[in-house]
């Protein structure tokens, strides 16, 4: 009877496989949970006349400096029972990370896990994050010019620098940002809308704030340097 078990978990090992990322299909990526998981091996654009949508469930596994970069209409929507999750495909090295740029289209993501990426960002959108949990990335997410945009239930732990905000502000609201090891960032002219003491318990700084930086200009590194070397990954 053993052997017979021992058989069978190997048959369903050498059965086991991923699906590609789909493309787009009449202005539509759809990714349903039948499918799950998926993997995505190379940089992925959605237009702004496309739409993409992920079921409840997903997962999504990315290879060494894949992308997703989002400028349409954005429907990622878990369920707490059924999170969505993007994941890197090789444990040793990290992927790229999503970028949203919707403009007008209102986004909506929802119960999703974001892990191991190098950078999240949020640029010129508006929209909401739900219960989106980011797990040890380096960039948990940068929000750059988008003054429409919320977290809410939202939690950053064990990433390098958890929340960045660059031009404008961000709400958030029942949100953590602990356990990481630079919490929130705000960089000249910027705020926050929450409540300062959810953002605790991180290992070098909980908010810091340019202003307040006394580094020599001489030895300083620019944002715009810093935004052009990490758009090559």
């Amino acid at each position: 009877m053993k052997k017979i078990l021992i058989f069978f978990a190997l048959l369903s090992a050498s059965v086991f496989a991923v699906t590609p990322f789909p493309s787009v299909k009449h202005h539509k990526v759809f990714l349903p949970a039948i499918s799950s998981p998926y993997l995505l091996e190379t940089s992925f654009v959605l237009a702004e006349n496309d739409t993409l949508e992920i079921e409840p469930g997903v997962e999504v596994f990315f290879s060494g400096y894949a992308k997703l970069y989002l400028r349409g209409t954005v429907r990622i929507e878990g369920s707490v029972q059924k999170p969505i999750a993007f994941l890197n495909a090789d444990s040793a090295e990290s992927w790229n990370g999503i970028y949203l740029s919707t403009g007008e289209n209102y986004f909506h993501v929802k119960n999703l896990r974001i892990e191991n990426a190098f950078r999240n960002t949020i640029i010129r959108s508006q929209g909401l994050f739900e219960n989106v949990k980011f797990v040890n990335n380096y960039y948990g997410l940068w929000v750059e010019n988008s003054p429409h945009f919320e977290l809410v239930g939202c939690d950053f732990k064990r990433n390098r620098f958890a929340l960045s905000v660059g031009v404008g502000s961000v709400r958030f609201r029942n949100t953590k940002i602990q356990e990481n090891v630079f919490g929130l960032y705000l960089y000249k002219g910027t705020s926050f809308d929450g409540d300062a003491k959810s953002v605790a318990n991180n290992l070098e700084a909980d908010i810091r704030r340019e202003l307040d930086e006394h580094t020599g200009k001489s030895s300083r590194i620019s944002k715009s340097v810093w935004q052009r070397i990490e758009a090559e990954f």
